[in-house]
């Protein structure tokens, strides 16, 4: 089916951003990406002449991060100052354990909408959510309770909130292959034969840099993040190394 309106997609709303800031003279800001949109951002306007990008999520360990697009010798504020980005502390009894989704139900109930929540972490009695300015007045004006549990809100960081700010835990392991061929890599992570994985591929199981690959053949790559339906996400370690038998020692980092 064709897109009604063409400008909704998402290149069409970066090429947007970088023609409203230069006409502007300002930095233009987007919702907060994921990083199936961040990797695309970079990879559109990444090396674009006369257009500065940046992105920032509230914190250097934050996943889901805004795009900030500007010109070279535009303005910008110091480095992060300037990025519609504000952070929320909830908290709870001890005891109580919410989980992502108990949050975000109850942001969404509110009619906050995804894109204006950034990451959220969870600790002991505490939680610390990054959010777009709207969200946090949502939020600190409204939300009494996650789920069930009843919270006190609170506008920025308290010091326990900063506690449970941690960056995501990544698991490391080597495989072994024969090539850096994808149904290869795909066999070598989940322990499938070559038949399976192959299999498993050509369904749709699999995406390289965020985008559904059905080639077997396709070649994985250093840097490359590889997500496997029902296995997780992955990232591809430094240049493979060689076996005495001439076979591919690849790491594999893996996000828990």
């Amino acid at each position: 089916m064709k897109d009604d309106n063409p400008r909704d997609s998402f290149p069409a709303r970066l090429e947007d951003m970088c023609a409203l800031a230069i006409k502007r003279g300002q930095p233009v800001y987007s919702a907060f990406l994921n990083d199936r949109e961040q990797y695309e951002a970079e990879k559109l306007l990444g090396k674009r002449s006369g257009i500065d990008i940046l992105f920032w999520g509230g914190n250097e360990v934050c996943m889901r991060r805004i795009l900030r697009v500007s010109s070279p010798d535009m303005y910008a504020g110091s480095d992060f100052d300037d990025f519609p980005v504000y952070p929320v502390t909830l908290t709870f009894r001890k005891a109580d354990r919410p989980g992502h989704r108990d949050f975000l139900g109850s942001f969404m109930a509110l009619g906050i909408k995804r894109e204006t929540v950034g990451d959220i972490f969870i600790g002991e009695g505490t939680a610390a959510v990054f959010c777009t300015g709207t969200a946090r007045d949502m939020i600190t004006g409204s939300i009494t309770t996650v789920g069930r549990i009843g919270v006190s809100v609170s506008d920025g960081l308290t010091a326990q909130a900063k506690e449970c700010i941690a960056p995501p835990k990544i698991s490391e392991m080597t495989i072994t292959v024969s090539s850096q061929r994808a149904d290869c890599i795909v066999a070598g992570i989940t322990g499938m034969s070559r038949e399976r994985s192959a299999e498993f591929i050509r369904s749709g199981g699999f995406m390289q840099n965020y985008t559904e690959c059905e080639n077997v053949s396709r070649n994985v790559s250093e840097g490359d993040t590889l997500t496997l339906r029902g296995y997780g996400k992955f990232i591809v370690g430094g240049e493979p190394g060689l076996t005495h038998k001439g076979r591919l020692r690849i790491t594999i980092k893996k996000y828990i």
